[in-house]
């Protein structure tokens, strides 16, 4: 690139930092605000007064509590672990199916494999609202309502197309003679794959597995629809419930908002390079 374009480059990489974590800054900011200093006119944008009462709040429920989020506070705990369990079974399922399928892309050769995968991409197309009724009664056939099993099975679904899609594309990109060499040592297909090709796509493996989690962990349509409670409500769900017709405990949205988005933040700083290699091999050369 030449040097002349560089400053302008420099400014739209601060431009768009800035849009993107504005939000998260704001959030930040309000959970350690009072109710009365963030519902101030004009607004503060930095706390008068800071406080980690809302904090406390979580970790230290008490009566004098407000009222609008005693509720769902007490409901954090399960909530974390639903979304816990619902976003690990999404990832296991992904890159367990996800590699079965997109090795069977990448070094099978069979009639209509082109069109097969156009259509999984095709899939992911269809708006979550489209189809939300029909899955609904899907589920309420299945007796799987209030379950998170329904949970496992949507996201996995809404997931599994682009997961193949980008492993099928990584796949292509390792040579053959490593899996030539394993059969030639007397290793079946299956055992070549797993002690052999995977180990070698590891970078888009983790991938694949931190996409399958934050999607499913962010997701909030489908837990409002197919659950009901909070034995089987999800962090997003709960946390949408700080905020009421009446009233809004803002300080706890957001403190509940900063709990929510620290294990994907977590998870995609532990192994960003990863990330960074699995997708970009993958989307690039495939």
């Amino acid at each position: 690139m030449k040097s002349r374009y560089r400053p302008a480059l420099y400014v739209f990489m601060v431009l768009a930092a800035a849009y993107l974590l504005a939000p998260v800054g704001w959030m930040v900011l309000l959970s350690v605000t009072n109710q009365a200093e963030a519902l101030s006119v004009p607004p503060h944008w930095t706390p008068e007064n800071p406080t980690v009462d809302n904090y406390k709040a979580f970790f230290q429920p008490n009566a004098s509590q407000a009222l609008i989020g005693a509720d769902a506070i007490a409901a954090m705990p399960r909530a974390i672990l639903n979304s816990v369990v619902v976003g690990v079974s999404v990832a296991v399922v992904n890159v367990v199916i996800g590699s079965m399928a997109a090795y069977s892309f990448a070094r099978l050769k069979f009639r209509g494999s082109g069109t097969l995968m156009v259509v999984y991409l095709a899939s992911r197309m269809v708006p979550a609202i489209g189809i939300m009724i029909p899955l609904y009664v899907v589920m309420q056939n299945l007796g799987l309502l209030n379950n998170l099993v329904s949970l496992v099975l949507v996201e996995t679904a809404e997931t599994l197309p682009f997961s193949i899609w980008l492993l099928a594309s990584y796949f292509r990109t390792i040579p053959r003679d490593i899996e030539d060499a394993a059969r030639i040592d007397r290793c079946s297909w299956l055992r070549a794959m797993v002690k052999v090709f995977l180990p070698v796509a590891a970078p888009c493996l983790v991938a694949t597995a931190v996409f399958g989690f934050m999607s499913s962990w962010g997701s909030f349509l489908y837990p409002l629809l197919f659950t009901s409670g909070p034995e089987s409500a999800t962090l997003p769900v709960i946390v949408s419930n700080f905020a009421t017709d009446l009233n809004a405990d803002y300080g706890l949205l957001s403190t509940s908002g900063v709990f929510a988005i620290l294990p994907p933040f977590l998870l995609a700083l532990w192994f960003q390079r990863w990330i960074v290699s699995g997708v970009a091999s993958g989307a690039v050369k495939g």
